[in-house]
């Protein structure tokens, strides 16, 4: 129970009410006990003036004492808290009318009564009790002076011993419990409004946690639900950012599940797909070796090519999968730089014009502005260039045309390649960039291989894209866009 935020808030929240309720009383009690003597001492400052008039206190050099006594008497009988004193110009005290014995201190000290007789200095100043030696005290305090010469001080202390009795009698008095019950209510109730915000306030906090909790005891599946209304305070936006945690998690398990899912199909269509050509090549070579007393040299022949044959169509379907296992590595980017892209047209369409003049096709470039700059990885375009040419030509039948395009298009270039073979059928076209499409459904344009799943990473790597047009035995072009740079 201990451990729950809200309960050591409410503790604590206790404990800081408790001692401030004590500090408030305690600050309380002094400030007013010191506005009580500043306003009885600055009621009461001229006592001592008027008094020292009335009476002749001061004769022939010599303290009166009978005007003394007459004088006390007169002053705490009107006044009973007040004590008179007729005191030495060194603080000796000379006279007062106490009783016998009730006066323990002879002199007093007189910076107090120098600072009193000073109006400029603020009040309440206190001074010596004659009668309680260890206690401070406010008065009043006036000269004797003869001829200009201070002779004595009549000194009156304005809470004396009779002020002290009534004031520890009102100590224990009905209003002052009373009070002290309405400042401990007065608590009580701003501690309970104090529970009550913090319960308003950790309310959120404990809807969160039990989100968190239910998301923890779920796999940490599904997500965090965001807050309604986002609250710019820590707990809403501790809830904000919980939601997106949760949320990425949430598409980092769908990324695990797709790339577990693609593990397994590729290793499948990996299987698949390199069985036929190493059956092929395997069937091939052991005919070759049971038959070889048997065959004849152009059938041996014949054997071993077909046998080269496959191994090839091996080696290239083991090279495009590690081709495609890199580019689709993390962290992958091009290595961007600015180059003409007419330049690279030109020489990919040379590298393949053996082939095309072996298979008895046209191959040209048509390209509105050989000056074209573009900026791109230019291996990875090259390889683009590549891949979508083999492509034409293995779809593309004798006597038939391709032709490598470029042409500015919005911010951009559009490079196209286009053939007038077989064309792919409308129902292979929403899959032909897809990698080990089943060949039945996929045209032999394709290869069966993975040159167009190769074009399709790259433009994903060039923040682009590849599309295809085409028409069944009449033309099938292939478009790719490039970021265009101005010379």
């Amino acid at each position: 129970m201990l451990n729950k935020l809200y309960t050591k808030l409410a503790l604590v929240t206790l404990a800081l009410f408790l001692i401030l309720g004590v500090v408030l009383v305690e600050v309380n009690r002094q400030s007013s006990e010191l506005y009580a003597l500043e306003t009885t001492q600055r009621v009461n400052r001229d006592i001592a003036l008027h008094a020292a008039e009335d009476m002749p206190l001061w004769i022939d050099g010599k303290p009166n004492a009978p005007a003394l006594k007459e004088l006390a008497h007169h002053v705490m009988l009107i006044n009973p808290i007040v004590e008179v004193y007729l005191i030495a110009a060194d603080g000796t005290v000379l006279s007062h009318a106490l009783p016998y014995g009730s006066v323990e201190m002879t002199r007093i000290d007189l910076q107090p009564l120098q600072e009193f007789l000073d109006p400029s200095n603020p009040l309440p100043i206190f001074g010596d009790d004659p009668r309680e030696p260890n206690s401070k005290k406010v008065f009043s305090v006036s000269t004797i002076t003869t001829q200009g010469e201070v002779q004595a001080y009549l000194y009156t202390v304005l809470n004396g011993q009779a002020y002290q009795t009534a004031r520890n009698t009102v100590v224990d008095s009905e209003q002052l419990r009373g009070g002290q019950l309405t400042i401990a209510v007065s608590l009580m109730l701003a501690v309970a409004v104090g529970l009550l915000c913090f319960f308003g306030l950790t309310r959120r906090l404990r809807s969160l946690m039990n989100e968190v909790r239910d998301y923890r005891q779920g796999q940490f599946r599904g997500r965090i639900i965001f807050p309604a209304k986002k609250s710019r305070d820590e707990i809403g936006e501790l809830h904000h950012v919980l939601g997106e945690m949760s949320e990425r998690i949430e598409q980092q398990f769908d990324e695990i599940e797709t790339v577990d899912r693609t593990r397994r199909e590729l290793i499948a269509n990996v299987s698949h797909d390199l069985r036929t050509p190493v059956s092929a090549l395997q069937g091939y070579l052991e005919t070759a070796v049971f038959k070889m007393g048997s065959l004849s040299e152009d059938e041996l022949s014949d054997y071993i090519n077909i046998a080269h044959k496959h191994s090839r169509r091996l080696n290239d379907r083991i090279g495009e999968l590690f081709e495609l296992a890199k580019l689709e590595s993390p962290g992958i980017q091009p290595n961007w730089e600015v180059f003409p892209l007419g330049e690279l047209i030109h020489d990919l369409v040379q590298d393949q014009q053996l082939q095309a003049r072996e298979l008895n096709i046209s191959l040209a470039v048509h390209a509105e502005n050989e000056n074209l700059l573009a900026r791109a990885d230019i291996a990875l375009v090259h390889r683009v260039l590549e891949n979508l040419v083999s492509n034409a030509l293995k779809n593309t039948h004798a006597g038939g045309h391709i032709t490598v395009g470029s042409f500015a298009h919005d911010d951009g270039i559009c490079v196209q390649v286009v053939d007038d073979g077989d064309g792919i059928s409308e129902a292979a076209l929403p899959h032909i960039f897809e990698r080990f499409y089943s060949e039945e459904v996929k045209p032999k344009a394709s290869g069966n291989g993975l040159g167009l799943a190769i074009v399709k990473r790259i433009m994903e790597l060039h923040q682009s894209r590849v599309t295809v047009k085409s028409k069944p035995n009449q033309e099938t072009v292939f478009s790719f866009w490039l970021p265009f740079v101005e010379a």
